[in-house]
């Protein structure tokens, strides 16, 4: 009687924290400012996650400041949408903000196969907030999960062809690694 007991609450458990993450990420997907659609992809090719910073000062600009810039026909960028599967600002909260079938810009050599994540902030000059790091960590873990997979996850300057310090010296990419 017990062992049921404890597997049910188990499971109950296991729901409730998949639950608390699915109702932490919140989809803008079709808020935000875009000029078209990414090509698609199959989800089976998904191999890794590629960390970003908006070297921007924490705060300062909104996800949706980020999805116009990536837009601008008269931008560098000139993307159909913003360029970040998710975005983390600095208290923590996260943004979905692409599908992830979406093959979005955001790591040359990496586009077709990564799941690109931006955190709001300079980590040049300034560090992640803890809120952040926690919510990185968690959305690591749950896209493992989703995948059924443990993604490698980069930061943006370890792809190569990319000449970038992104995500900036300040954020330890060993920290989000082995989760």
């Amino acid at each position: 009687k017990w062992y049921i007991i404890g597997i049910l609450a188990l499971v109950t458990i296991i729901v409730l924290r998949k639950l608390k993450l699915l109702n932490m990420i919140t989809d803008i997907i079709n808020q935000l400012p875009s000029k078209g659609e990414y090509q698609q992809r199959n989800l089976n090719s998904i191999d890794r996650i590629i960390i970003h910073h908006s070297a921007s000062p924490a705060g300062k600009f909104t996800v949706q400041d980020f999805a116009r810039w990536h837009i601008d026909p008269n931008g560098y960028l000139k993307a159909p949408r913003i360029a970040y599967h998710f975005c983390i600002e600095p208290d923590g909260k996260i943004y979905q903000t692409n599908k992830l079938t979406a093959i979005s810009w955001h790591t040359i050599n990496a586009n077709a196969t990564g799941i690109g994540i931006v955190l709001n902030g300079n980590f040049e000059n300034e560090q992640a907030s803890d809120a952040q790091k926690k919510s990185l960590k968690n959305l690591i873990r749950y896209l493992n999960n989703k995948f059924n997979k443990k993604l490698t996850v980069y930061g943006h300057k370890e792809i190569p062809g990319n000449a970038t310090a992104c995500p900036g010296r300040n954020l330890k990419l060993d920290e989000f690694r082995n989760l």
